[in-house]
């Protein structure tokens, strides 16, 4: 089976360059210089990535055998706190492993992890510590980004993985084709079925290549991944005896942040026709995003599915994630357990340093309660 979604690139070229007439993507010089240069980064970069997946089937092919016992994942509406618990449960070591940030972005195939680790040790035997300047760099990147800070060494979404087959919709929505975007959106209804066994086969043989070199079969895979929202059928018929964690929070906080964040992205990457242009598609995935993933996990065993209010975790993350384990039939270690006081301390001290005014947007307080009352009620959110 090929993985790689040619037509879907060529869609994007075309619509990049020629079809952007009276959109959001219009082609403007920023837009231009942006595209150019993630193409001269890209390209060759998946180019090294392929050439390493490919070695793997030579070099490593037991990688086909792994099997994954009871993956978890971490679903809900983007701006919900699953960064915040991704990040947290990954420090639980004894029952989770999960997918760092350089391992998603350039390093998925056994090989090239390899040719990394070999790198950093032979560097490391010459004195030039490669570690401590990655340190470096990533402490100008979080003074320089106060909403979603980046560490190479950290965990990060897993949906990064599907920039390498160009199937994610994280480049639709980034790029402002909504069009595009929809069917991601809405995977379980309207993704087509050789779309789904395509992008689920990539997605399978990623996180086999994952714990063969790491060697850990008895863990569980911890993934974060709020575009998968929408897949949860999709998810089950890969990984039947899947759990899924999905964090809520108020929608006049959740949406207000991923609209701000979303258009910062389409400013940074070209003018869009008004201010806030990308509210009407926000709206539109955040309704879905919580009212059928909600149903659909209302279905499941109650081993297979948690919903956590954000709100909870952070006024007690000790006594929330005893629950959340309790639930879904995992164990709390002695280390994990001194973690999670630490946590609990820490949650209550956070100041969000993300503002947004829904005024600004052009969004009236009375229609966004229309649009997520059922949510807010079945929660007891005040709006």
């Amino acid at each position: 089976m090929s993985y790689w979604n040619l037509q879907a690139f060529i869609r994007f070229l075309y619509n990049s360059l020629i079809n952007n007439k009276g959109t959001n993507y219009q082609l403007t010089a920023k837009r231009l210089g942006v595209l150019l240069l993630a193409l001269a980064i890209y390209l060759p970069a998946e180019v090294l990535i392929w050439i390493g997946l490919a070695l793997d089937e030579l070099l490593f092919p037991g990688f086909h055998q792994m099997n994954l016992k009871e993956p978890v994942f971490i679903i809900g509406n983007p701006r919900s706190g699953t960064t915040f618990i991704q990040q947290l449960l990954a420090r639980d070591t004894a029952n989770f492993l999960t997918m760092r940030t350089w391992e998603i972005f350039g390093s998925p195939s056994i090989t090239m992890r390899k040719i990394v680790r070999r790198v950093i040790k032979l560097s490391g035997s010459i004195g030039v510590r490669i570690t401590h300047r990655v340190k470096r760099l990533e402490r100008l990147w979080r003074e320089s980004d106060r909403i979603h800070r980046l560490k190479l060494r950290s965990p990060e979404e897993d949906e990064y993985l599907f920039i390498h087959n160009f199937s994610t919709l994280k480049i639709w929505s980034f790029a402002a084709m909504v069009d595009e975007a929809d069917p991601y959106i809405f995977f379980d209804q309207n993704m087509t079925l050789a779309d789904k066994n395509r992008i689920m086969g990539f997605y399978e043989s990623c996180l086999q290549r994952h714990f063969f070199f790491h060697q850990s079969s008895r863990k569980h895979y911890l993934s974060k991944n709020p575009n998968f929202s929408p897949a949860i059928d999709t998810l089950l018929r890969k990984f039947p005896d899947a759990k899924f964690i999905y964090m809520i929070r108020n929608p006049f906080q959740a949406v207000p942040s991923h609209i701000s964040l979303k258009e910062r992205e389409w400013q940074m990457l070209g003018t869009p026709l008004r201010k806030y242009a990308c509210k009407d598609f926000i709206i539109k995935s955040s309704k879905h995003w919580y009212n059928y993933s909600l149903d659909k996990l209302n279905t499941l065993p109650k081993h297979q599915a948690a919903v956590i209010k954000l709100e909870d975790l952070i006024e007690d993350v000790s006594g929330t994630i005893h629950q959340l384990y309790q639930q879904l039939g995992l164990s709390v270690s002695t280390a994990f357990q001194e973690i999670l006081a630490q946590e609990t301390d820490r949650a209550n001290q956070h100041q969000s340093e993300h503002q947004y005014s829904l005024s600004e947007m052009g969004i009236s307080r009375e229609y966004l309660y229309k649009c997520f009352n059922g949510v807010m009620d079945q929660f007891d959110y005040s709006h």
